[in-house]
């Protein structure tokens, strides 16, 4: 991996809505990650923010790792 470059694992919950195609709800995912430039931390908490569906019951755990340079 390059310096810099940043992985995210997540599980369905951050991703998936009922009655939505799933391809949705990644394109979701990408669009809020990309060109992100600031700390893990930052990033991992902007995806939880924009992403986490309102009163859901569904388990969300998200994983980043970010190779310095």
């Amino acid at each position: 991996m390059p310096p810099g470059a940043t992985v995210v694992a997540f599980t369905d919950g951050l991703v998936e809505r009922r009655g939505e195609h799933l391809d949705v709800g990644l394109d979701r995912l990408a669009h809020a990650a990309a060109g992100h430039r600031g700390s893990i931390d930052d990033l991992l908490g902007r995806l939880l923010v924009d992403l986490a569906p309102a009163g859901s019951d569904d388990d969300i755990a998200i994983l980043g790792v970010q190779w310095q340079a």
